[in-house]
């Protein structure tokens, strides 16, 4: 069966969309790694940080998971034009977390998707230079639910069958 990791980066309207985006990956029979990165309170990243405390217990137990998947949705809330804080200090972690700071997403297969009170464009595109930068392919299509655009579930489950394929190949 497989597996796509879904990251989630806000406990509000982004985390009920991932919940759904894990729903219906089910409903597509994925088996599916739902990671609110919320959840794991890291501290914020910082050489400093690091070379005084070490890499966190849970950053290395996110990037163990993220090396383990071959495909993965991003679910984000754009923040003042970009993606939030939360999911660029998750992302460095992780790469400091392995051997090669692009392992954990290099050749690997992302969807990005986002519910924004506002726009959410400008947020994927920043999250689409994130993860292409890391070494992922990113498809093509995209999910953006605002509260008057609500999910089109054809969309999603397309997306899903998309990475579902990719991870087969």
């Amino acid at each position: 069966m497989p597996k796509i990791g879904i990251l989630v980066a806000s406990s509000n309207n982004n985390q009920k969309l991932g919940l759904k985006l894990k729903e219906l990956a089910l409903s597509q029979n994925c088996e599916v790694d739902l990671i609110n990165l919320v959840d794991l309170r890291l501290p914020l990243y910082s050489t400093v940080e690091e070379e005084e405390n070490g890499i966190p217990e849970s950053a290395l137990d996110l990037a163990t998971k993220i090396l383990a998947l071959k495909a993965f949705i991003i679910v984000a809330p754009e923040y003042n034009g970009v993606m939030p804080p939360v999911l660029n200090n998750a992302m460095a972690w992780t790469s400091r977390a392995t051997k090669n700071w692009r392992d954990a997403f290099n050749e690997k297969f992302v969807g990005l998707a986002t519910h924004s009170g506002g726009g959410g464009a400008k947020g994927l595109q920043a999250m689409r230079i994130m993860f292409q930068h890391l070494g992922s392919t990113i498809i093509a299509r995209e999910i953006l639910t605002t509260y008057e655009k609500p999910l089109n579930e054809e969309s999603a489950i397309a997306m899903i069958n998309s990475l579902k394929k990719l991870t087969m190949a």
